[in-house]
C-alpha cells in the first residue's frame, strides 16, 4: 500500500525521468546517436517498472498516454537541422511535456472514474473526520482555531487524555469537504503558522479468514468446561499443567489483580462463561452484536473450571478481570480516533493489558498519533498487544501493529505453523507468534463458535500476560518481551510463545532481586 504523499513524491521524480527521455531522445535523433536514443528508452523502461509496483491497472492509460506525449515530441524534432533551432525546441518540448503532463489525471489518486480502486489502494480516512492535526502547545491550539474557525470545519477536541501534560490533547479533527483533495489539504495545513503536524485519520474494518470447521454450538451437556476438547491450544501448550502450577503458586500469594481492556465491537457481559470474570466500564460496551469482541474476550479470560464452556489462561479464583471498550462498530469499522481514544480511556481508568484485535494497511511514516497514544499508555503501566494483521504480508506495514511499544502477534495454526493468512512480526522489533487458526470461543447470546485470525492470537497472549502482570505488576512491555522471547519455542525461524516458560523465567529474575 502506497500513501498518498509516496505517491505524489513518487509520480513527481517519474516525471522528471520521463522529461529526461524527451530530450534525450531528440537529441538523438538531431545528432543521429542511436545511443542517446537507446538510453531514452531504458529510462522509459525503468518508469514503466516503477510504476507496476505502486499503481493500479488504470494507470496503465497514464503510462500510454505520457509515451504517446515523448513520441509526439520526438517525431517533430525530426525535420529540424539547424543545431540553434532544436535547442530552442528541446526547451520548447520540456515545457510543453510538463504542461500537457499536468493535465494528465493521476489516476490512482485524483481520478473519480476510479473511486473503488482507489478504495482499495490507499488507506481509507473517516468521512466525517478526514484529518487529524496536531501542534506543539495548547495555547497554539486555541490561537489557530481562532484563527481558522471560519475557513475549516474543526472539531475538537480529537482525543480526550485524563493527563493533559502529554500531546495528546494537542490534536483536533478537521472535516473536509466532498469534492476536497487530501493531500492538497495536508500541504496546505503543514504550510500555516502553528501546525506541527498532520495525518490522515484512517478507517481500520474488521476481516477474519474463513474457516471451514463448525461455527457455532450452544448446546452443553457434559462436565468440567465441555468444549475444552474443541480447543486444540489446550494440549499443544498443557493448559492443565499451568493451572495446576498457576494455583499452587497463588495460594500464597495476594495481589490486587489485574484487568485485561478488549478494545474492539463490545462484549456480551452476560455471557455465561464470562461474566464471573466480568467487570464492567460503561454499559454501552457490555453488548456485542458482532461477535467479534465477545470471541476474544473469551480467548483471554473465560471462566476457567465452571462446569461451563470453554478453558482460557485465567484458572478460577485469581482476580484478573476482563473488561470492553468499543472501539468498533458493530459491523467491525473504526478509525484511528475511535481506537485512540479507547486506549487512553483503558490507560486512564489504571488497565494492565489492553488487547486490540484490529488494524489495517496504514502508511507508517504519518502515524504519530499512534505513537503518541501508545506512549502514553505505556508511560501509565498499560501493557498493549495488537494483532498483526490477516492479509500474508508484512505487519510492518500494519498500523497499530507496527507502533513502537506495541507487542505485535502472528498467529498459528494447529501444526505450530505460522498461518497462511497470518501477517508476519519478523520485521519489528517485539513479535510473537500464537494460536490464532481455528479457534474455539464464546459468542454472544451463551454461544460459541471458531474463528480464526491474528485477532484470536492477540487475545491468547494477552491473557498469559496477564498472569505475569499479576505476578509482578510493575512489569514493564520491554520486560514483558523480553521473558516472551528468550522463553519462546522456535520453528522455521518463528518465535512461539511458551507461557509456562516466560512465567518461569520471569519468577526466576523476580527470586534473584
Amino acid at each position: 500500500m502506497h500513501s498518498l504523499s509516496e505517491i505524489y513524491t513518487t509520480s513527481t521524480s517519474l516525471s522528471v525521468v520521463m522529461w529526461l527521455s524527451v530530450v534525450l531522445l531528440i537529441s538523438g535523433i538531431f545528432n543521429k546517436k542511436s545511443s542517446l536514443s537507446f538510453v531514452s528508452l531504458i529510462l522509459l523502461l525503468f518508469v514503466a517498472y516503477k510504476m507496476k509496483g505502486q499503481l493500479e491497472v488504470q494507470s496503465v492509460s497514464r503510462y500510454g498516454a505520457n509515451l504517446i506525449l515523448v513520441s509526439v515530441l520526438a517525431y517533430f524534432s525530426q525535420g529540424i537541422k539547424d543545431k540553434a533551432a532544436i535547442s530552442v525546441y528541446t526547451v520548447i518540448a520540456s515545457l510543453s511535456f510538463f504542461v500537457i503532463h499536468s493535465y494528465i489525471p493521476l489516476n490512482a489518486v485524483r481520478s473519480a472514474p476510479h473511486k473503488e480502486t482507489i478504495k482499495s489502494s490507499l488507506p481509507q480516512l473517516d468521512s466525517n473526520a478526514e484529518l487529524l492535526v496536531r501542534f506543539e502547545s495548547q495555547k497554539d491550539l486555541l490561537t489557530w482555531i481562532d484563527k481558522h474557525d471560519s475557513n475549516y470545519n474543526i472539531i475538537y477536541p480529537a482525543f480526550n487524555p485524563k493527563d493533559k501534560s502529554y500531546n495528546l490533547d494537542e490534536y483536533l479533527i478537521v472535516d473536509l469537504k466532498p469534492n476536497e483533495n487530501v493531500q492538497d489539504k495536508i500541504d496546505e495545513l503543514e504550510k500555516l503558522d502553528l501546525v506541527s503536524y498532520v495525518e490522515g485519520n484512517e478507517i481500520l474494518e474488521l476481516k477474519l479468514p474463513s474457516s471451514d470447521k463448525e461455527k457455532s454450538s450452544s448446546d452443553i451437556q457434559s462436565k468440567q468446561d465441555p468444549f475444552r476438547e474443541k480447543q486444540w491450544m489446550a494440549d499443544k501448550f498443557d493448559l492443565e499443567k499451568f493451572h495446576n502450577d498457576i494455583l499452587k503458586m497463588s495460594a500464597s500469594y495476594n495481589s490486587e489483580g489485574c484487568t485485561i481492556a478488549i478494545l474492539d465491537t463490545g462484549v456480551d457481559a452476560n455471557h455465561e462463561d464470562l461474566k464471573g470474570n466480568y467487570q464492567s466500564t460503561s454499559t454501552t460496551y457490555d453488548s456485542d452484536k458482532r461477535g467479534h469482541g465477545t470471541h476474544c474476550a473469551g480467548i483471554a479470560a473465560a471462566v476457567t473450571g465452571n462446569n461451563i464452556g470453554i478453558s482460557s489462561w485465567i484458572p478460577m479464583g485469581l482476580p484478573i478481570k476482563v473488561t470492553s471498550i468499543k472501539v468498533l462498530s458493530s459491523s467491525g469499522i473504526g478509525s484511528q480516533r475511535t481506537i485512540i481514544n479507547g486506549i487512553l480511556e483503558a490507560a486512564d481508568n489504571g488497565y494492565q493489558i489492553i488487547s486490540m484485535s484490529l488494524g489495517g494497511r496504514s502508511n507508517p511514516e504519518r502515524e504519530q498519533a499512534y505513537n503518541d497514544a501508545i506512549r502514553y499508555a505505556n508511560d501509565k503501566g498499560s501493557i498493549v498487544i495488537v494483532a498483526a494483521g490477516n492479509s500474508s504480508s508484512d505487519a510492518a506495514r500494519y498500523s497499530p501493529a507496527n507502533t513502537p511499544g506495541v507487542i505485535a502477534v502472528a498467529a498459528l495454526d494447529s501444526k505450530m505453523e505460522l498461518a497462511d493468512f497470518s501477517n508476519s512480526v519478523d520485521k519489528l522489533s517485539q513479535g510473537i507468534a500464537a494460536p490464532g487458526a481455528d479457534i474455539f470461543s464464546t459468542l454472544p447470546n451463551n454461544k460459541y463458535g471458531i474463528n480464526s485470525g491474528t485477532s484470536m492470537a492477540a487475545p491468547f497472549v494477552s491473557g498469559v500476560i496477564s498472569i505475569m502482570k499479576y505476578y509482578n505488576p510493575n512489569l514493564t512491555t520491554e520486560e514483558v518481551y523480553y521473558y516472551l522471547e528468550a522463553s519462546a519455542l522456535k520453528k522455521n525461524n518463528q518465535l512461539i510463545i511458551n507461557p509456562s516458560g516466560a512465567l518461569q523465567l520471569m519468577l526466576q529474575a523476580q527470586s534473584t532481586e
